[in-house]
């Protein structure tokens, strides 16, 4: 879906230390599952200090359940599934 929107993917190692990952690979904004176990606020900041903006999403949750993790973390945040041009909004917010 990050390409059909226009944008290029990229992924961290298995091994990749997250900081070192984003320091690298420099994204304009990261999409985390919220049942990530890195998942915190340290993450959350690491990323808001690099620039990039921390998106949560879920496969399994509810709506209502990830809409209150992202208030929690002042994020943006979506549920699979998603329309196309719904998931490209938040993208290119």
């Amino acid at each position: 879906m990050v390409e059909v929107a226009g944008f290029e993917p990229k992924f961290a190692g298995g091994d990749e230390p997250v900081a070192d990952a984003i320091a690298e690979k420099r994204p304009q904004a990261v999409l985390i599952d919220c049942d990530h176990p890195d998942l915190d606020e340290g993450l959350v900041g690491l990323l808001r200090n690099s620039s990039a903006r921390p998106i949560l999403f879920s496969a399994f949750r509810k709506q209502g359940e990830v809409s209150t993790l992202a208030t929690r973390y002042g994020t943006e945040s979506f549920t699979l599934p998603v329309e196309s041009a719904t998931f490209t909004q938040i993208l290119r917010r």
